[in-house]
């Protein structure tokens, strides 16, 4: 329910998007540097940012600077992370929490997105998770599991429908309030290296693994559809299924 994004060079009708940011890290060795640990925190200020209008058309739209807003935004959060680099379990996890939101703060529109109030940005996801790890069988043989989780990016829905003056008509809720289902995957795979030989001129991997090995059917976008009279949601998935695969790497 987002529009397609559309790149568009600033103007004398679109100004340049400006921006100030602070940021702070906390870094931490333990265990003979064998574990690693990170917290950062940041805070960004944003003017001039470009939003869509309502029931704006950006796609071919010759003269896009007529369906954009300029916003005012602020962007913050925090990562925690924890990584291990030596023995046979060896990867690392992070935990982030971030906000990006937006505002139409101009007291000469009217009828402002939202009527002022703070909205998220299409790409305002809050939590995320990330987890890779690696176990060493032997120093040719090892097993990796990747996992990625994240809060689902906000949409705009059709909440209702109304009749007036004899035609039917769509009322949404406001900008960015809902979101789409929290996206999850799962890869693992097994790896062989054939060879750790110093001499050779070539050293080369092969894994066999799944990707999205859970079957979640994540969802990347959603979308209704006028049915009978009633309108109908559908969920659009790109991997929906377990997906195998093979690999073969070469490094000189």
């Amino acid at each position: 329910m987002s529009p397609t994004d559309t790149w568009k060079l600033s103007d004398t009708n679109i100004k340049l998007q400006k921006g100030m940011q602070v940021a702070a890290g906390l870094y931490k060795n333990f265990m003979g540097n064998s574990i690693e640990t990170s917290i950062e925190a940041y805070y960004k200020a944003i003017k001039d940012y470009l939003d869509y209008r309502s029931g704006a058309q950006l796609t071919m739209n010759h003269h896009i600077e007529t369906d954009v807003i300029s916003t005012q935004g602020k962007a913050y959060g925090m990562e925690f992370m924890v990584k291990k680099t030596q023995g046979k379990l060896n990867g690392w996890i992070s935990y982030s929490y971030s906000r990006t939101q937006l505002r139409q703060h101009d007291a000469r529109i009217s009828n402002p997105i939202n009527d002022g109030n703070w909205y998220p940005a299409d790409y305002d996801k809050p939590h995320e998770v990330k987890l890779a790890g690696n176990y060493k069988f032997t120093q040719r043989y090892s097993f990796s599991l990747n996992c990625d989780y994240s809060t689902g990016r906000p949409v705009t829905l059709p909440i209702s429908k109304f009749s007036y003056a004899g035609g039917k008509f769509v009322y949404y809720s406001e900008r960015n309030q809902y979101r789409i289902p929290d996206f999850f995957r799962m890869d693992i795979a097994f790896n062989i290296e054939p060879s750790h030989k110093l001499t050779l001129l070539t050293h080369s991997t092969f894994s066999i693994g799944v990707y999205n090995v859970t079957g979640r059917k994540n969802a990347y976008s959603v979308y209704y559809i006028s049915e009978e009279g009633k309108l109908q949601g559908y969920k659009m998935a790109i991997f929906g299924a377990p997906i195998p695969y093979l690999s073969y790497n070469i490094k000189f």
